[in-house]
């Protein structure tokens, strides 16, 4: 054993020497070539001594036995080269398996070349193709290749695989809303203190005169001058197929004015007009009808408790005249007050969504469209569905890669609880947010330049300083910048964000697979002057909340960053440095993709507080994000 260890060693040192001897300018090829030859059989020696084999003929390893690249003898600065010819960056594919294909060359040979981390041997010519595995959604496949002098090349290339929904569809069962009973309790207090008050007041006072009537020989016209009513009651009753409507107006008491002829005399007097109570009671009907929900009262009746209406002085058959038509009209007001508020609160509650909701994201306006498929009453409350789409106005963004529609997952909205649960849930398709999400790209929303302005405008954090120091930071031989010179971000999204459901405490994960980050320098009166390139892949959790009645979204924790540097035109640039860099910048700006997601209100149920609100995975397939909560 000893004798073989010293054997190798005093066979290595030989041929470390014949290969100094090499790097020599030797007089004579033939010397050269022939103490390379020797080189190369001494390896050769070493290989077969430390695998126990003896060498073949010739001194050439057995082929089973791969030899590794032998550096050249000048060291050189000149990472791999890679060029790939498939697949395409930001590539949509529906497939579970991609073919990577394309040719690596570099002068010294290569040390290694991995792709997602595993090992793939090109061929002679340098030219590979590997297949990779693919998930459900974005996918970024890493190629690294690197030469015997430790250059290195990396690249990172995002393709997103799954199904999609053509941008022309909406997104079926986008969302799903539960409003038990202790919902339509909340929806009670709401409608009724609009029943009754100012507005039925000015109503009657609107029907003046309340009667006319009589001849000749006997007149009478009826003027209310103030109405005072009691506080409205109203009880909404889901039922299997319908809600049943109760609305009690309780103490209504009108003082009128009485003026007429009696025998040729005129008079005036003034008396009151008084019921107890008001019953209202109908059953509310709810139909959905391409997209819109409508909600009437059939069958209601009115009933006018303790009425009592007298007219002094007045002939019996005009006091009746006059009583019973001043009946007939507070009973007929009384009922269209019910009929107007009950199914506008009704509608409100049950399918907000009638009409798109409108704001304006970064600038842009957006509208988020829900569409009511389903309304289905049952003993304990009502269940919604609605389809979803979101639209981005001011046309879309140019020189954006085609794509077969916005990221679909499989999924069934959730069965929420009836009885013993929260009053309200409501469940959001992850499908929505993607369809969301791709809108928002195809409309440019994930594309801009943040500058010292835009960063203040944005609400980005203080401690991100844009001017040039910030990347003498990173980069200290950038020397020759003004450190004070202003400096651009300019964003730009090659592919949309992608969601998918996930466990808390981030809920969702969102990727973002093509992302080009550009730094400018624009000195004062000058032309800005691009510094470096990068793309980016990421990946963030975001958290769901709701503040004040809006769903907003927020990064929860660092992103897992990959920086894939395009060009440097001005130096060449660490790369280490570079994804220091990256990873600094990336979550302020990652968080205004959070912001076009934000901002939206709860799709019922509006004008009421949501308490004790809990946010979790939801659905058979755990696809949906369901907020549940207390009215």
């Amino acid at each position: 054993m000893t004798r073989s260890y010293c054997t190798s060693v005093l066979i290595c040192s030989a041929a470390a020497l014949l290969a100094a001897g090499c790097s020599k300018k030797s007089s004579g090829s033939a010397l050269a070539t022939g103490n390379q030859a020797t080189a190369a059989a001494l390896a050769s020696g070493v290989a077969a001594l430390a695998s126990g084999t003896p060498a073949a003929a010739g001194g050439a390893a057995p082929a089973a036995a791969p030899t590794p690249p032998v550096p050249p003898l000048t060291p050189e600065g000149d990472p791999p080269q890679v060029t790939l010819s498939r697949p395409a960056r930001g590539q949509f594919v529906t497939t579970q398996q991609v073919l990577v294909e394309g040719d690596v060359q570099d002068q010294s040979g290569l040390a290694y070349f991995l792709i997602d981390g595993l090992p793939v041997q090109p061929d002679p010519s340098g030219h590979f193709v590997a297949p990779v595995s693919l998930q459900s959604g974005l996918n970024v496949i890493t190629i690294e290749a690197a030469d015997p002098w430790a250059n290195r090349t990396q690249l990172a290339v995002p393709v997103i695989s799954g199904s999609y929904l053509p941008e022309t569809s909406q997104v079926p069962d986008a969302v799903a809303v539960r409003l038990n009973r202790t919902a339509f309790d909340a929806i009670e207090r709401l409608a009724a203190a609009q029943l009754g008050g100012a507005n039925l007041a000015q109503t009657i006072l609107a029907q003046n005169p309340l009667y006319s009537g009589g001849g000749s020989a006997a007149s009478v016209a009826v003027n209310a001058t103030t109405v005072r009513l009691g506080t409205p009651r109203l009880d909404l009753d889901p039922r299997q197929g319908g809600l049943f409507v109760r609305a009690e107006l309780p103490a209504i008491d009108i003082t009128v004015r009485a003026n007429g002829r009696l025998i040729g005399i005129p008079y005036s007097l003034t008396t009151q007009v008084t019921a107890t109570l008001a019953v209202v009671e109908a059953t509310a009907q709810v139909t959905v009808a391409q997209g819109q929900v409508t909600t009437q009262l059939v069958g209601t009746n009115v009933d006018l408790q303790g009425f009592r209406f007298d007219i002094n002085n007045v002939p019996g058959f005009l006091e009746a005249l006059a009583r019973n038509a001043v009946r007939r009209l507070i009973e007929r007001e009384v009922r269209k007050q019910v009929e107007q508020v009950v199914p506008r609160e009704l509608n409100r509650a049950i399918a907000g969504a009638n009409g798109p909701i409108q704001q304006t994201v970064l600038g842009r306006p957006v509208a988020l469209h829900l569409v009511p498929t389903a309304v289905d009453f049952d003993p304990d409350g009502a269940s919604v569905r609605a389809d979803g789409d979101f639209v981005v106005g001011g046309g879309a963004a140019t020189g954006l890669p085609t794509s077969p529609g916005s990221f679909s997952t499989p999924g069934t909205p959730p069965v929420h609880p009836t009885q013993g649960g929260k009053s309200i849930y409501a469940a959001a398709d992850d499908d929505f947010l993607n369809r969301i999400s791709h809108a928002a790209w195809r409309g440019g929303l994930l594309s801009y330049t943040v500058d010292q302005a835009a960063a203040a405008r944005l609400g980005l954090p203080s401690w991100l300083q844009l001017d040039a120091f910030l990347l003498q930071v990173f980069f200290p031989s950038l020397t020759a910048l003004n450190p004070s010179d202003p400096l651009e971000i300019e964003v730009r999204a090659q592919t949309p964000a992608i969601f998918q459901t996930r466990p808390a405490p981030g809920l969702l994960e969102a990727g973002l697979g093509d992302l080009s980050l550009a730094f400018y320098v624009a000195p004062p009166g000058r032309p800005r002057q691009l510094v470096l390139e990068v793309g980016v892949q990421a990946r963030a959790e975001v958290g769901v909340r709701v503040q004040g009645g809006l769903v907003r979204l927020d990064l929860v924790g660092r992103p897992l960053v990959v920086a894939d540097v395009f060009q440097t035109p001005l130096a060449p640039l660490d790369t280490t440095a570079v994804e220091n860099l990256v990873g600094f910048v990336a979550p302020p700006l990652l968080q205004l993709y959070a912001q076009t997601l934000s901002g939206f209100p709860l799709p019922a149920t509006p004008g009421i507080t949501l308490n004790g609100v809990d946010v979790h995975a939801d659905g058979p397939a755990g696809d949906y994000v369901t907020i549940e909560g207390d009215l």
